[in-house]
């Protein structure tokens, strides 16, 4: 591949990219680009039925996927992103896919340990805050920014490992995907937020400033979920518990299983529980307590 059929130029995850095509939201590329993303034929064969959701490896280090009425992708060696959009495909809602599955994908490619949570800087400290679909996790977030927080990645914090082992945070891009009641929480109102292509109901929140453009060291994972009581609980989840709960929230861990890598990732994982703290907040399943959560994670963090 030649640059210049690459117009754009960008970073993301301390990594920089070239693409045939406007991915908007990243930041300017500050070097050679070192990934490759372009729209193009994925000449692969899916199992599953046409247009059906689908996977499968290609070689030795290549992954390809089906996503119904959005299109397919091919992952290769953790330098290569191709796209091919499905006929009748909203225009930009394969980006999506690019900036989310594709890159976890990448990241396991380049040595990177994707999680699945956001990563922002409180008291001084360096967190992730994830949990489950429907946990709570983009209201917390959103709710930190705007009381000041800064913000390092939203949905993927990949980490990487350096000489001792210490895991550093990889800045992603300054956006946040929020659902539409999320926002009206936080904001008010979506009047002023971009809406996601291929999704109703969920927006783009663009960091106008607060974004840290370098690598931190992760210091704790705050794990949310939620409980039938009527108060927000917050305790150190220790021993075997704190590895699984690094293990659960790993992003897209199937592309381990995969390839047959669980071993590896296993003892990787255990790594990564030994160098930080790990939380567990159980918030109210009704209600809108995100006060009382972050007055407990900060009550937590200023114990580390």
């Amino acid at each position: 591949m030649s640059d210049p059929d690459f117009e754009f130029r960008y970073k993301a995850f301390g990594l920089n990219i070239a693409s045939n095509f406007l991915l908007e939201g990243l930041l300017p590329a500050d070097g050679e680009p070192e990934v490759y993303i372009r729209e193009g034929k994925v000449r692969v064969d899916m199992p599953g039925p046409p247009g059906s959701y689908g996977y499968t490896l290609v070689g030795d280090d290549g992954f390809a996927f089906r996503v119904k009425d959005i299109g397919t992708f091919l992952v290769m060696g953790g330098t290569q992103i191709l796209a091919e959009r499905t006929e009748g495909c909203e225009p930009g809602a394969h980006v999506l896919f690019i900036l989310g599955t594709c890159m976890g994908v990448l990241l396991f490619q380049r040595g990177l340990l994707p999680v699945h949570g956001s990563a922002l800087a409180l008291e001084g400290k360096h967190m992730i805050v994830t949990g489950h679909s429907g946990a709570g996790k983009s209201t917390l977030t959103a709710a930190l920014i705007q009381r000041g927080c800064a913000f390092l990645a939203d949905d993927i914090a990949a980490l990487q490992e350096d000489e001792n082992g210490e895991p550093w945070i990889m800045p992603a891009f300054p956006r946040q995907k929020l659902w539409r009641d999320t926002a009206e929480q936080i904001f008010g109102s979506v009047d002023s937020l971009e809406r996601i292509p291929g999704i109703r109901d969920k927006y783009h929140v663009s960091m106008d400033s607060g974004f840290i453009e370098a690598p931190r060291r992760l210091d704790a994972l705050f794990e949310l979920s939620t409980h039938l009581g009527a108060e927000v609980i917050v305790s150190e989840v220790k021993g075997p518990d704190k590895l699984m709960a690094v293990l659960r929230n790993i992003y897209r861990s199937e592309f381990v299983e995969l390839r047959g890598k669980q071993g590896e990732h296993f003892m990787r994982c255990s790594a990564l529980a030994a160098r930080i703290r790990v939380f567990h907040i159980e918030r109210p399943e009704n209600g809108f307590t995100v006060d009382e959560q972050i007055k407990d994670i900060v009550h937590k963090l200023s114990g580390l």
